[in-house]
């Protein structure tokens, strides 16, 4: 059950209290700015929101009994004081929290708008998912029927190689059932399934499997000039469209990602698919005959398979923001071309199945795009981004370049492996399991700037070993002392009562976005 009534302390309060106060009421830090004229007429409104502020807090039973002669009956009322928050609540019922995604950030202004159709198969609203493993998603159920959280989307790795013997077509037999089994589950759960296919680089070619660690670019373009490679991956990628073929509903594949990263690169400067040698009709696999030896007909093979055995599979070319030279998501200089990054990267996936593609061919259906393979603040984590806008990177940066992607691709964009992690809860102390990154906040407090740079979809999922949105630690609920880290001076100060490992964060303002979801054209 959601509150029936919500009163919500002003947010520019809090950032004139800062004022004369130094202190932020929602980071905890010195992190507001405010203008520098007009210096007496900010210490009149200031010392007005202290007093206010002091009143609340100073006397929250008086406050309580005023605001309880407005409520319904059955239900008790709440009270944050940092936030500060006044809550409705039906007896039995959670509290539930206003997101502050927005409060203390900077709204990113305006993005390029982005482009193309959204695909028939997607709702008509931006929607969220998250990474959920195999006979999980009971765990989404309860948080779609406690907290409104209904997620679209449940997601999975395919991957281990397509000739190692340990690939995703062994876990379960017969061979490929591990696919039909999650696509049954999350279709008997209310779920689209999707899967990311990973599997070129992990596949025996030229070099092992393990290869593919610190030799990407070395292992996927050997892999993909291997005609025996080759013929054993078509094989692979067939058998898992043969499995979403049986299986008749929506399935999102994001596929191969970091792949065409490393074949733009490969193209030195070229940024085009058609220079980069692939072995195709050499293969000698039947659905690959008649196809270019080059990537452009590795990408146009991949389509053709697609039309011929699942026609309800959603195919993502997936785009990497470092493909083009510069990495939109970790590089510190003020002084990238993102537009030209942008432009550089399009030209290559429209040179890879994208675009003049042979007649008979589909063309993919939307870009992915993942922001990070650690939380921020994991060990490993390569940067967090500045919620302010300020200093780089942030996320303006980024969705002007997503923008100018969609734009030049005429294709929405998926966003994965957004990580779970949050600088709200207690339970974020960046132990194990309990990473702290700012990504979920800034995306659910900013859900319109999104949309218009051309997202249609968010999935939030770890990527090596990170937080998650259940309680894979089984640890229960953790609710340990405050800690200070980017931009967050002891800021997570709210208490938990949800195991999950983000301290129910995405259960929470998932759920509250689900109230109001946004429709997107």
């Amino acid at each position: 059950m959601t509150p029936q009534i919500s009163y919500v302390f002003p947010t520019i309060c809090n950032d004139y209290v800062y004022y004369i106060t130094g202190k932020n009421q929602y980071t905890g830090g010195n992190t507001v700015r405010l203008p520098r004229n007009g210096k007496r007429l900010y210490t009149y409104i200031a010392l007005i929101c202290a007093a206010l502020l002091w009143f609340f807090t100073a006397y929250q039973g008086y406050a309580g009994q005023l605001f309880n002669r407005l409520v319904p009956p059955d239900t008790s009322l709440t009270m944050n004081t940092n936030p500060f928050i006044l809550q409705v609540v039906p007896h039995g019922a959670h509290p539930v929290v206003t997101s502050p995604s927005t409060q203390g950030t900077t709204n990113p202004g305006p993005v390029p708008p982005g482009a193309g159709t959204i695909p028939a198969l997607f709702p008509n609203y931006l929607s969220f998912g998250a990474m959920n493993p195999p006979a999980q998603a009971s765990a989404l159920d309860d948080m779609r029927s406690r907290n409104g959280a209904a997620f679209t989307f449940r997601y999975q790795y395919l991957t281990g190689g397509a000739n190692t013997g340990r690939g995703w077509e062994t876990w379960q037999q017969p061979t490929g059932q591990f696919a039909t089994s999650y696509m049954q589950e999350s279709a008997q759960h209310g779920y689209i399934p999707a899967f990311v296919y990973y599997e070129i680089c992990l596949t025996n070619g030229p070099h092992p499997s393990d290869y593919c660690g610190g030799h990407n670019i070395d292992q996927d373009t050997a892999n993909l000039a291997s005609a025996s490679t080759m013929n054993a991956y078509f094989a692979n990628w067939d058998l898992m469209l043969q499995k979403i073929g049986a299986f008749g509903k929506p399935v999102l594949v994001i596929v191969e990602p970091d792949l065409w990263g490393f074949l733009q690169n490969a193209s030195h400067g070229s940024n085009n698919a058609a220079s980069i040698p692939a072995s195709v009709s050499s293969s000698g696999f039947g659905d690959a005959a008649g196809f270019p030896n080059t990537a452009q007909g590795f990408a146009w093979a991949l389509l053709h398979m697609r039309d011929k055995y699942a026609r309800n599979a959603i195919l993502a070319l997936h785009a990497s923001t470092w493909a083009a030279g510069a990495d939109i998501a970790t590089d510190t200089r003020s002084s990238l071309d993102v537009a030209g990054l942008a432009r550089s990267e399009a030209n290559f996936l429209n040179s890879a199945g994208l675009n003049g593609n042979p007649q008979g061919i589909s063309s993919w259906d939307v870009i992915s795009s993942d922001v990070a393979d650690f939380d921020s603040a994991q060990p490993g984590g390569r940067s967090w981004w500045d919620r302010y806008n300020v200093t780089y990177p942030n996320f303006a940066r980024y969705l002007t370049f997503i923008g100018d992607l969609s734009q030049n691709t005429r294709r929405r964009v998926v966003m994965w492996q957004v990580p779970m992690g949050n600088q709200y809860f207690d339970t974020m102390n960046n132990t194990s399991g309990h990473y702290q990154d700012n990504r979920a906040e800034y995306i659910l407090g900013n859900v319109a700037s999104f949309a218009a740079a051309g997202v249609i979809a968010v999935l939030f999922g770890p990527g090596n070993g990170g937080t998650m949105n259940i309680d894979a630690m089984h640890d229960g609920v953790t609710n340990p002392t405050p800690v200070s880290s980017y931009e967050c001076n002891l800021c997570n100060t709210h208490k938990s009562s949800y195991p999950d490992d983000d301290g129910g964060y995405l259960r929470l303002f998932v759920g509250l976005y689900m109230q109001h979801p946004l429709a997107i054209t």
